[in-house]
């Protein structure tokens, strides 16, 4: 099977403001298969942008050149191995906070409070409530644009404050957290007393979902607004 590839496709949908030009070319891999195959026959000289839900993305109007690839479905799974949780580049952050606080891995909650995914955390060293990816994880598994398997330690990714100094164009995967050995219902409790948390599974914070819904509110609002007689 080959990843779904959309031609000048619309970027907005994809993103939680809504808003943003196109992509040349948008690749959707449901899994590592599809997405090696989608690397390996890409020239190397084409532009490629790895995108996630959307959460901290503004698109500008005239879209992106190239391929975006988004990551579909198989990227998304969470496995908890004693302490140790390992999540798909694609799973949500606060889906892998509160599936460890339930099997009684601590360490991991303050993702609970990220509104993005595991990919993504990687990318900028995302952090909350006074954790960062940083300081729990262990290893990532990425493809470059060759299709061939990358293996990461933490020192590969240099990390910083909402930083990590990694290729952009290596597609991250897989990330592995060290956690710790806590009580799932007080780690459960945690999550719930975290500002904005409604206690949905995998569902995110809602403050940037609500200022995306009023930034589009204006802009209707605004494209409502008679225009002056001289204007065309």
């Amino acid at each position: 099977m080959n990843a779904r590839v959309m031609e000048e496709a619309a970027l907005a949908p994809f993103t939680w403001l809504r808003v943003g030009g196109p992509a040349d070319r948008l690749i959707l891999p449901r899994d590592e298969t599809e997405l090696r195959a989608a690397l390996s026959d890409m020239p190397a000289s084409d532009p490629l942008t790895i995108i996630g839900v959307g959460s901290n993305l503004l698109v500008r109007d005239g879209g992106l050149e190239g391929n975006v690839i988004r990551l579909g479905p198989g990227f998304g799974s969470i496995v908890v191995d004693g302490t140790r949780v390992t999540a798909g580049a694609a799973a949500l952050d606060a889906k892998v906070a509160r599936k460890a606080a339930a099997a009684g891995v601590g360490g991991i909650s303050f993702m609970a409070g990220i509104p993005g995914t595991i990919g993504g955390a990687m990318r900028m060293n995302a952090g909350a409530y006074g954790g960062e990816t940083k300081d729990i994880l262990v290893s990532a598994r990425a493809l470059d644009r060759r299709g061939r398997v990358v293996q990461l330690s933490p020192a590969d990714f240099s990390f910083s404050y909402r930083h990590a100094d990694v290729p952009p164009d290596l597609v991250l995967m897989e990330a592995t957290f060290e956690g710790s050995l806590g009580e799932p219902e007080q780690l459960v409790s945690e999550i719930d007393r975290q500002p904005d948390q409604d206690g949905g599974e995998g569902r995110q914070p809602d403050p940037l979902r609500g200022k995306a819904r009023d930034h589009r509110r204006a802009c209707r609002d605004r494209d409502r607004q008679p225009r002056p007689a001289h204007l065309p």
